[in-house]
């Protein structure tokens, strides 16, 4: 009888532990991981139709600056250009770039089918998340942000700024295309329950330091034209310029 009950206590007690386990893994669970276990596929079929449908030689505010970027560098005699895109999707983009530019591009996405994608279309993309950058230091003339920031963890802004730097030359660009806000704003995520979309001025992770300067920032809308007075709707494309000297 004493060994009866002890192992229904045994279980019991292994029962508990198992489910604290799984609560305290459920409260630390970052959205990173939940993008490279399913969320980021999800995304991707479900903007996998308009992704197709893009205009980027007339709709498209990041492949115009990347013109405007070349035409300098071709201008003062530089040489070829290679351009990162953070969340690059299926790479469309890139591969657009690359045919009219004649530019090296590389990816990062955390979507398995995007990477698919993009590496048929003759993309350089890996699967992989924006605070961590499997390149070299001092790699790219361009890092583009594509409409990931509003998605990434809070406690990984710090590190992601850093590794962008890292992979940057000392003479480069940072182009970033997201959701904006004057103050940080938090809003549900509504694809899937439990994740958060972020909104604020994401020039502010770079900026700060005099090695950065903001050349542009345009504000648009989300979807519904350039002047809109809803915040909830804003969106920025913003320009930077990095410089760093000797001494820095």
């Amino acid at each position: 009888m004493f060994c009866g009950i002890w192992r229904r206590q045994n279980r019991f007690a292994i029962k508990c532990c198992y489910e604290l386990v799984v609560f305290f893994t459920d409260i630390n669970v970052q959205q990173k991981d939940i993008f490279l276990a399913s969320e980021a596929d999800a995304w991707f079929e479900r903007n996998h139709q308009a992704c197709l449908e893009r205009d980027f030689a007339n709709d498209d505010l990041v492949a115009r600056i990347v013109a405007r970027i070349v035409s300098r560098v071709s201008l003062h005699g530089g040489g070829p250009i290679k351009l990162l895109e953070i969340g690059c999707g299926e790479g469309r983009r890139l591969e657009w770039l690359a045919k009219n530019f004649n530019i090296e591009v590389y990816g990062i996405e955390p979507s398995a089918k995007a990477v698919e994608q993009a590496c048929s279309r003759g993309v350089k993309a890996q699967r992989g998340t924006a605070d961590t950058l499997p390149f070299e230091t001092a790699s790219f003339d361009i890092v583009v942000f594509g409409f990931c920031l509003y998605l990434c963890d809070r406690q990984d802004l710090f590190r992601i700024a850093c590794e962008a730097d890292r992979v940057l030359k000392p003479k480069a660009w940072v182009i970033i295309n997201d959701f904006f806000s004057s103050t940080p704003m938090k809003r549900e995520y509504h694809h899937k329950s439990g994740m958060y979309s972020y909104k604020m001025d994401y020039r502010t992770i770079f900026d700060w330091h005099p090695a950065y300067t903001c050349y542009e920032h345009k504000l648009t809308s989300h979807s519904l034209g350039d002047l809109i007075d809803d915040p909830q709707e804003w969106v920025a494309i913003s320009l930077l310029r990095k410089v760093t000297t000797s001494n820095e």
